[in-house]
């Protein structure tokens, strides 16, 4: 069963990984959001690995294997409390949010229902 869970997570990872490179490389929205899909078809096939999850999208994000944007999709549809919490509290910890903190605030931004990136992707 750990196998599985590694396994699916590693899929989980590798989907972000290449729709992040998709937004560095090719700076297409419409063109990752593939990538998000099938984040969200694992997530709602293994809604058990939650909180696999969202570490995974924090610790990608801190060791800035990952962008916001990648979140931000995500969240915008999966609205996550943990993840809006663990923004929250990383934003009250920086010594200058306005200036340290536009990434957080990106993915924060992303929990309300007027996101401003929501009309670059085709499923939202």
């Amino acid at each position: 069963m750990d196998s599985d869970r590694k396994l699916i997570i590693r899929m989980f990872e590798t989907e972000l990984d290449r729709a992040n490179e998709i937004l560095n490389t090719e700076f297409s929205f419409d063109l990752a959001e593939p990538n998000y899909l099938v984040c969200l078809a694992l997530i709602t096939g293994h809604e058990e690995l939650k909180s696999d999850f969202e570490s995974s999208l924090i610790r990608l994000f801190r060791s800035k294997k990952i962008d916001d944007e990648p979140i931000a999709y995500l969240m915008y549809r999966l609205r996550w409390e943990g993840v809006r919490n663990w923004a929250v509290r990383e934003l009250k910890e920086l010594d200058n949010p306005m200036i340290e903190g536009c990434s957080l605030q990106k993915i924060l931004d992303a929990f309300e229902d007027g996101w401003g990136h929501k009309d670059f992707y085709n499923n939202l």
